[in-house]
């Protein structure tokens, strides 16, 4: 299984497009797959949005209150994903 890591911050309108991309490349692909999004608490609502793309779609998303910076949020990612390959 694939786990495609997303760090995220005030992405909003950007997680719309790219999330569903994924999903479908992954489908066509024959591919597992899933997708860990993890947010730096943007106050744009990135997360409430990924949230609502959760739906059915093995999708998870972590919120960071105290903690900011795109390696550590990778770093999370690879703590919370669960396939053989992280992307």
């Amino acid at each position: 299984m694939i786990s495609v890591i997303l760090p995220t911050y005030n992405e909003a309108e950007n997680i719309k497009v790219i999330v569903p991309k994924i999903f479908s490349v992954l489908k066509e692909s024959s591919l597992e797959g899933e997708i860990i999004v993890i947010d730096d608490n943007s106050p744009d609502g990135t997360a409430a949005v990924a949230m609502e793309l959760v739906r059915g779609n093995p999708l998870t998303v972590y919120v960071r209150k105290n903690e900011r910076g795109l390696a550590t949020a990778v770093m999370k990612g690879f703590e919370i994903a669960s396939g053989d390959v992280y992307v």
